[in-house]
């Protein structure tokens, strides 16, 4: 398994990486493409490998009010207005 990479950049399509607390993940073209361009500093990416984390004030993986969606990425500052959202499956 491979881990988690901390840049778009180096993300492949539909491979699927494990974060440092075992959460298996993959994204997209369109995903990673969406990466590259609204979150140049990896902040979404570092949210995901942080994991679940209390809605307020942190950075992290949080509930998606989206329907058909568990979880979505949060971030604090530049970059905070974009949310990527996840499946479990």
């Amino acid at each position: 398994m491979l881990d988690l990479p901390s840049s778009w950049l180096e993300i492949q399509p539909d491979r699927v990486y494990q974060t440092s607390k075992g959460r298996l993940v993959s994204f997209s073209q369109t995903q990673i493409e969406l990466g590259k361009k609204y979150d140049p500093q990896n902040k979404h990416l570092k949210a995901i490998e942080k994991g679940e984390v209390p809605p307020k004030g942190n950075i992290g993986l949080v509930p998606s009010k989206k329907e058909g969606y568990h979880l979505k990425s949060k971030v604090l500052g530049k970059g905070g207005n974009y949310r990527f959202h996840a499946q479990y499956c």
